[in-house]
């Protein structure tokens, strides 16, 4: 590990990273209803309305007084004299009175002096306006009330939670046609590296495509960023400070691919010394794949430089830029998907790191089966497409066992 500033245990990257930025306050965005998917509500959302805005019906029946049915069975049938009728979408102006009933629809707001609803199953309509009621209710039986389902002045989503396609619903049940949301996190991101091309130029055999930078805008548009596209920069000083000074002036965080090891051609933490009298936070995640990550901060922003090898980048983009992105909309990282499985071989670790081991998930009769994958080194980006899920062996452990109950957390569903 010569050349590297530290080996930093990855819980502590991310809280030094965040302690150095707990001042940053989230700017609001104005969005329509629907363009509110996914993201981070921005302040409280109180209702000014109570759901329903009065009693209405459950059922399709009669409304009734629910007094007048305490004595009705099918022997003692109970006959009310029907006084009209109350559909969906209009307010009644009848008035139930003892004896009386009103044809009413799901949904219908009930009409004074009726507190209950008749089933229609547990009735026969005669002739001459008339209802035979063979069951009895009690009040309020088939009635939702005012303010049932939300009560005027309640909260119906809280500042910092993702807005879910069920939360698009109940805004617009209350009429909310705009919301504030938290203004997306300019992320700049930057790939480093003589040998690469972008996908879009033709391909030469000296060189590859540049993955990362792909990637990376991915994983950025899925967490609710907004990724900018800095393209590539060669491995030369000068090139890779001015693209940075470049990004810093467009961005809320950039992100730098390569060019962070300790090779000859590994400039990235020079430069970004040289741009910062404190020069780099920490260099050194102590997480197997993705140790060369580095994190500074520069002109009050952060920049993290990751690993070149694809499942490196990946991991370290994971561990660090997560928490980052959730921090700087003001809201938590999002649970990952996971299941319990016992390994199916023993996998070991050198010792105070973080390993992430790559494995298939088997269904057995015993449950799930973790197996690990083999070609497991941090350039095969297969390791990660064709993997379930991820094992985190932690930093105090040696190993796991065969056998071993373990959480996976999942990269894609279970086939």
């Amino acid at each position: 590990m010569v050349g590297f500033k530290s080996s930093t245990n990855a819980n502590t990257a991310v809280q030094m990273l965040l302690k150095r930025l707990k001042t940053i306050t989230p700017t609001a965005q104005e969005v329509s209803l629907h363009l509110s998917l996914n993201r981070i509500a921005y302040e409280d959302i109180t209702s000014k309305n109570n759901i329903p805005v009065s009693d209405k019906s459950s059922m399709d029946g009669y409304a009734v007084s629910a007094e007048d049915t305490f004595s009705a069975s099918e022997t003692n049938p109970l006959i009310l004299r029907i006084v009209g009728k109350v559909n969906i979408g209009t307010f009644p102006s009848i008035t139930v009175k003892h004896g009386e009933a009103t044809e009413i629809a799901t949904g219908a707001y009930t009409p004074k002096g009726a507190n209950a609803v008749v089933m229609i199953e547990h009735s026969t309509k005669l002739s001459n306006n008339r209802v035979q009621v063979i069951r009895p209710v009690v009040p309020y039986q088939n009635i939702s009330r005012l303010g049932d389902d939300v009560k005027k002045g309640q909260i119906v989503l809280k500042k910092g939670l993702k807005v879910k396609p069920q939360d698009i619903g109940l805004l617009a049940e209350l009429g909310v046609s705009r919301l504030n949301v938290v203004e997306k996190p300019r992320v700049a991101v930057v790939s480093t590296g003589n040998e690469l091309i972008d996908i879009t130029q033709e391909s030469k055999k000296s060189k590859i495509f540049d993955v990362n930078r792909h990637m990376t805008i991915a994983s950025v548009t899925d967490l609710g960023g907004e990724p900018l596209d800095m393209g590539i920069v060669k491995d030369e000083f000068d090139a890779i400070k001015n693209l940075l000074l470049k990004s810093l002036s467009l961005a809320d965080i950039v992100i730098v691919s390569a060019g962070t090891s300790v090779g000859e051609k590994d400039l990235v933490p020079d430069v970004l010394d040289s741009l910062d009298r404190k020069g780099m936070l920490l260099h050194g995640v102590s997480i197997k794949p993705g140790y060369p990550t580095g994190i500074a901060i520069i002109k009050g922003k952060p920049v993290i430089s990751l690993p070149g090898f694809p499942v490196s980048n990946f991991m370290a983009f994971n561990v660090i830029a997560r928490p980052l992105i959730a921090h700087m909309l003001g809201t938590r990282v999002d649970p990952e998907p996971s299941v319990r499985a016992k390994m199916v071989s023993r996998v070991t670790n050198s010792g105070g790191f973080r390993v992430f081991v790559r494995v298939k998930i088997m269904r057995s009769a015993e449950g799930f089966k973790a197996e690990p994958i083999a070609a497991s080194g941090s350039g095969i980006l297969t390791s990660l497409t064709n993997a379930d899920g991820i094992v985190t062996i932690p930093e105090d452990r040696e190993g796991l066992d065969e056998g071993e109950d373990v959480e996976v957390t999942l990269l894609r569903p279970i086939r």
